[in-house]
């Protein structure tokens, strides 16, 4: 059997450990990662070994030669552009014959592969892929199977409410040599991304063989440290070279050490190192080849590769030292501090927490690094939420960190693009967007300010002006919270697509920023009139004539700091009678009894943002959340139009309205992209934007003579109950996999999380993407069928975190 390693990744997630390397050959313990590899195919009896080859392909296989010293036999292929990971075995075609196994040179692993093997054989599989249970499934393929180990659902990097199961792809995989002809020639095609779908849209059956032992795919540098840890702990099964002087202390040959040197466990020292008197070799501290330690040095939790000085009393806490790298005299370095090749710090320098410093770098004696000498910071989760990047103002959320996410952003831009940028009244969202802008133009990036508006406005604005895109900076929270929200949408007015946010975020990572030359860089415009504008479009939508005859009277709850004078603007050219309430004085209640005391026809209550909105009935009834989204569907359908975007979440009675007009409705994820994709031809998104739905709503009453409360008896009554209830982000692909396995035979949907259909109603699990919780919605033909749906899953939820992960 002949196998092909996947050693073509650029490891841009582990920069600045990759500048001078391609990830296969980052070093664990002393050696490189693709040799373990080789260690665990040859064990597994297989020595024919083809290598994919794309980023710095000669250090590869200057490295490995054929392989002759490793026991095997190799052929290399290399890439002249990106094929992706299925067309780069393609690439290898004329080396494969037979059954092949594929693997990646940048992962590590102890699994079993003969097992793996055997379980493909026994199907009579055209494609296996070896799957394994993680905590946090979203960085990977998502796969739910049969007993027997067929692939019922395969999803590439899941947002939360798409995990269905915390099962994932390892990226080793099985194949027939048929399976090649499903690969197109010379040109980029993945496996998880085209041939994987492909295959399970045409029919064919893919098997999951999920495989027992330790796997861990680098991603990150704390992944690659917390992999040598793993090995030091004895967690994985490889074979760790030098002397085993204790149960876990590892020493190469031609180490020197001084009579008082210390040394706890686990650690590994590699060969022809030398360490002066007094120095501490702490837990958990790697040592490459050929390092010098001098007298006093202190080691705790820290990986230094090879041909390094670290000087007299130096302290390493929690750092990674690449090569040849000096670090001077009584100089420190601290947790998450990553320095690269050839960087050299001087004598009582300190390396803060989290900095990284790129190769042939030098931090000057006495000095302090706070942030990374080419723009570091300490690495998140990730940057994105549902709504954006948020933070604590001045905290996270500071004018360094703006400026850096702009040019984030700006790399993924092409020079010269637009992009209209706005922010509330907030005197510190001001100061982050102008921060933004000033990134923005170091990228080449020219800025349209919107001044002080509404993400509504925003979107509007992108689409009149034709930018590439809109950033807005806002206040979220209750008041007194202290977090700030950078919102960006796309060309379209859309919440960026996920793709997108992933770049954004890999170029921050990356601190792959783009400074354009001074000749270049982006300039501001202001868009002066754009409030008149979003109102007169607004007004636009309605017979305007037909509402002013109406004379309504109406109580108005807002506030005025954030949408200023655009809707008494508004209502007066509908020649509306209001009554303003400001949000931050009035008493709650005050709106529904003001106008249930007969001198107004409705109540209108208006977010902050000018996205969300309640409306109060004259007998003070109020409509928000699902009643406001079904009076939405409604007045849509009346107007005319054929088609309404609702989020999973919505009553099933909006499908009945949709009958009754003879309309359609499509259920999308509970996000603001999916629910504005399918309504692009409307004029503005109207679940996301109040003034809108405000307007609609009167055009709807004035041309019906309906009162607000006549409106709502058109439609039909409904119980929906929602929950949250609390989950660790590590336990929460378990759940939803135990969630899966237990609902087999059920009728069940997977648009977004889990939802189950029982007699009378349903039940959705929806993981949420902001916090360590799940969101349950329950909707059944009575209050108490609801709420006893949305028990029973919750009940589940609480129970399947305390449950082991191999169930």
């Amino acid at each position: 059997m002949k196998a092909v390693i996947l050693a073509g990744g650029k490891g841009s997630r582990l920069r600045p450990l990759t500048c001078n390397k391609p990830k296969p050959m980052v070093p664990l313990l002393g050696r490189p990662c693709m040799a373990y590899t080789l260690d665990l195919l040859r064990r597994t009896g297989i020595q024919e070994i083809g290598v994919t080859l794309q980023y710095m392909p000669d250090v590869i296989r200057n490295y490995f030669g054929d392989g002759h010293e490793h026991g095997v036999r190799m052929r290399y292929f290399e890439e002249t552009s990106p094929l992706g990971t299925a067309g780069s075995v393609k690439n290898a075609a004329s080396f494969l014959d037979e059954t092949f196994i594929v693997i990646s040179g940048d992962a590590m692993t102890d699994f079993h592969l003969a097992d793996a093997i055997r379980f493909h054989k026994q199907k009579g599989s055209l494609a296996t892929i070896v799957l394994t249970r993680v905590e946090t499934p979203l960085e990977y393929g998502v796969a739910i199977t049969e007993p027997d180990g067929r692939i019922l659902r395969f999803l590439e990097k899941p947002s939360w409410g798409e995990v269905f199961s915390d099962t994932v792809n390892t990226g080793i995989y099985i194949f027939e040599r048929e399976i090649l002809d499903f690969i197109p020639d010379d040109q980029e095609f993945d496996f998880s991304k085209d041939l994987f779908p492909h295959l399970m849209n045409n029919g064919h059956d893919l098997y999951g063989y999920v495989a027992d032992g330790y796997w861990s795919d680098i991603g990150n540098l704390a992944q690659y440290r917390q992999t040598q840890f793993d090995m030091l702990e004895g967690r994985v099964n490889v074979d760790i070279h030098g002397q085993r002087v204790a149960p876990r202390v590892w020493i190469g040959q031609g180490v020197r050490m001084a009579d008082d040197v210390v040394l706890e466990e686990p650690c590994y020292i590699g060969r022809e190192t030398v360490i002066g008197e007094g120095v501490q070799i702490g837990p958990y501290s790697v040592i490459g080849v050929g390092n010098v330690l001098r007298a006093g040095s202190s080691l705790k939790r820290t990986v230094i590769w090879d041909h390094n000085y670290v000087g007299e009393g130096v302290e390493l806490r929690g750092a990674t030292l690449c090569s040849t790298t000096s670090i001077e005299s009584h100089a420190s370095c601290f947790e998450g501090a990553v320095v690269g090749d050839a960087c050299t710090i001087g004598a009582k320098a300190v390396v803060k927490p989290q900095v990284k410093i790129w190769p042939e770098k030098r931090v000057q004696e006495g000095a302090t690094a706070h942030t990374s000498l080419i723009w570091g910071e300490k690495l998140e989760k990730h940057l994105f939420g549902t709504l954006g990047v948020q933070g604590i103002c001045n905290v996270d959320m500071t004018p360094d960190f703006a400026g850096k996410l702009a040019s984030a952003y700006g790399a993924t831009l092409p020079y010269g693009a637009r992009i209209a940028i706005s922010c509330d009244d907030d005197r510190f969202a001001c100061l982050i967007k102008r921060a933004f802008a000033a990134g923005l133009h170091s990228a080449g990036v020219h800025t349209v300010d919107g001044g002080s508006i509404t993400t509504p406005m925003l979107r509007y604005a992108v689409r009149m002006r034709e930018t590439q895109g809109g950033v807005h900076v806002r206040r979220i929270g209750d008041p007194g919270d202290d977090r700030l929200l950078i919102e960006f949408v796309d060309a379209l007015g859309l919440n960026l697509e996920k793709g997108v946010e992933r770049k954004i975020e890999n170029a921050y990572y990356q601190e792959d920023f783009r400074r354009a030359n001074s000749r270049h860089i982006g300039q501001g415009e202001l868009y002066s009139y754009m409030r008149e504008e979003y109102v007169a479009d607004l007004l636009r939508q309605v017979e305007c004539e037909r509402i002013k005859r109406e004379r309504f009277r109406l109580v108005v709850q807002y506030d005025s700091s954030s949408l200023g004078d655009v809707v008494p603007e508004l209502l007066e050219e509908l020649g509306c009678t209001v009554q303003v309430l400001e949000t931050h004085t009035s008493a709650k209640g005050e709106l529904q009894a003001m106008v249930a005391s007969g001198q107004y026809q409705f109540g209108v209550r208006v977010d902050g943002n000018g996205e969300r909105i309640a409306l109060v009935t004259e007998k003070g009834t109020m409509i928000e959340d699902d009643l406001l989204l079904a009076l939405q569907v409604l007045v849509h359908f009346t107007s005319g139009r054929p088609q309404v975007a609702v989020p999973v979440t919505a009553p099933t009675i909006v499908e009945l309205l949709a009958e009754q007009f003879g309309g359609s409705v499509v259920r999308t994820k509970a996000n603001p992209r999916s629910l504005m994709e399918p309504m692009q031809e409307e004029p503005f998104p109207m679940l996301f934007d109040a003034l809108y739905t405000l307007v609609r709503v009167m055009g709807a009453m004035a041309k019906s003579g309906l009162s607000l409360s006549d409106l709502l008896e058109g439609i039909p009554h409904f119980h929906i109950l929602r929950c949250e209830v609390p989950c660790p982000w590590e336990e929460k692909g378990k759940v939803m996999r135990l969630l899966i396995e237990e609902t087999k035979g059920e009728t069940v949907e997977l648009l977004d999380g889990i939802k189950v259909f029982t007699e009378g109603g349903w039940t959705l699990i929806l993981p949420d993407s902001d916090g360590p919780l799940f969101q349950v919605y329950a909707q059944g033909t009575t209050k108490q069928l609801a709420e006893e749906l949305a028990n029973v899953f919750a009940d589940k939820i609480r129970d399947y975190q305390n449950t082991a992960i191999g169930n």
